[in-house]
């Protein structure tokens, strides 16, 4: 069973999503070891010091982040205070619980020394004075290696058990370094995959497009070549038949007038069809041909509405031409009527009976704004889109079986662009539909804005 070329491509960026989820992954284990490696280093100094806390500090000295180790031990920080507090007239100060600036962390850190605190004292009680200094140094000197130490020191405290922490850390490290490499690997073998199969579904994709292009080429020429050779038939089928109609080969009877009226009307319609079709090939050949002259475009649309006056009163249509003296087009007239015949006709076909048709005309600087509006069915947006290419019906013309071949207005807009102007339509379902057709006056004739 193959697999679609959107499975292909969903499969793919799947593996590259998975294998950047390993390395993230990877990367938060490695994180989580490295704390874990600090929580049992910790750990021991708690064993081995009897200290209730112990803490890590970064201190930025020179450029070099160094590392210390803080611990806690309430029995001499509480007799620490309770010097202080004793001693508050014969010492200046006492490190413990100063200010971050002076305090006994940051003091022994900028001294990069052991000690944590030092005492300066300022007045001294005669007779106990000296007696109560060496008891305050020999409290400070046992108080020492148990508050603050740098961390390079731990090696102090248990050689053997170091070297085993770092050992681990060592490991951990490595493994986790390895399994980094191995998903990084594995996100850019993921990645260069996923390029490789894009490129080729593009080249694909490409050559599919390149036949798909081929055969519209082909289908177009048949189409012509159909056309031509099609034209030709119709064409002496209608010259017999006015032969026929005539009476030059003879008198005819009513129902052979009418039989002979049916095939000359549908004659007459595939006639129009092939003629349609040529003309559709040849817009989209680029070879489209215009005779143009200068006009004046009222009595075309006089002409365009007089002719579809009949259709609009069978379906009890109202249809009004509102245009007041329009200035001259350099345009073909033929192929104008053809646009206006299609437009009315389209908005007769599309409207239910007791509706209306609304055709006007009014100048606009340099261009003229036609518009034929009527109160029918209405188009939907998404029919909107596809409108104006060949052989497209609306979803409302197949539901209601309208009769059409889906040209009429791919050939509207094929020559209304060959013209230089523009068409365009406003419509919602249930509201009717607009049609404004632009087109350039003559240049002799441009109007003021």
């Amino acid at each position: 069973m193959q697999i679609s070329s959107q499975r292909r491509i969903g499969l793919a960026s799947s593996l590259v999503i998975a294998c950047i989820g390993v390395a993230l992954a990877v990367t938060v284990w490695s994180y989580r070891n490295a704390v874990h490696a600090r929580s049992v280093a910790l750990g021991a100094v708690r064993e081995e010091t009897t200290a209730q806390t112990a803490e890590t500090y970064l201190w930025r000295q020179r450029e070099v982040m160094n590392e210390y180790l803080l611990t806690s031990s309430p029995g001499l920080l509480a007799e620490a205070r309770a010097m202080e507090r004793g001693f508050e007239r014969e010492i200046s100060q006492v490190g413990v619980g100063e200010p971050e600036e002076t305090g006994l962390v940051t003091r022994a850190i900028r001294a990069d020394k052991r000690p944590v605190a030092t005492f300066q004292p300022r007045i001294l009680v005669a007779g106990d004075g000296q007696r109560a200094k060496r008891r305050l140094n020999s409290e400070l000197s046992a108080a020492e290696d148990d508050i603050f130490v740098p961390l390079r020191a731990l090696r102090q405290i248990n050689a053997h058990q170091g070297r085993d922490l770092g050992q681990d850390a060592v490991n951990s490290s490595g493994r986790a370094l390895v399994a980094a490499i191995l998903a990084g690997v594995l996100a850019i073998g993921g990645g260069l995959a996923f390029a490789w199969y894009a490129a080729r579904l593009v080249r694909r994709i490409r050559v599919q497009n390149e036949e798909l292009r081929k055969h519209d080429r082909m289908k177009d020429d048949f189409v012509a070549s159909v056309s031509h050779e099609l034209r030709t038939p119709l064409t002496s089928i209608r010259g017999y038949l006015e032969l026929l109609t005539s009476g030059e080969v003879g008198e005819l009877n009513e129902e052979q007038e009418r039989f002979l009226s049916v095939v000359d009307r549908n004659a007459d319609r595939l006639l129009h069809v092939v003629g349609d079709l040529l003309f559709v090939s040849q817009a989209e050949a680029g070879v489209i041909s215009l005779e143009k002259s200068p006009f004046e475009l009222i009595g075309l649309l006089t002409e365009a509405v007089d002719a579809a006056l009949p259709a609009a009163e069978a379906k009890d249509l109202a249809i009004q031409l509102n245009a007041d003296h329009v200035a001259e087009v350099d345009a073909d007239r033929a192929r104008l009527a053809q646009v206006f015949d299609n437009l009315i006709s389209n908005a007769i076909k599309f409207t239910l009976p007791g509706g209306r048709i609304d055709v006007s005309a009014v100048g606009r600087g340099n261009h003229v704004h036609i518009e034929i509006a009527d109160s029918g069915m209405g188009i939907s947006a998404e029919d909107q889109r596809r409108l104006f290419r060949r052989f497209f019906r609306t979803s409302t013309a197949n539901e209601q079986a309208i009769q059409g071949t889906g040209l009429g207005l791919a050939i509207v807009k094929a020559i209304v662009d060959g013209h230089g102007g523009r068409v365009t339509v406003e419509s919602e379902v249930g509201s009717g539909t607009t049609f404004c057709v632009e087109l350039p006056l003559a240049v002799r004739e441009m109007v003021a804005v």
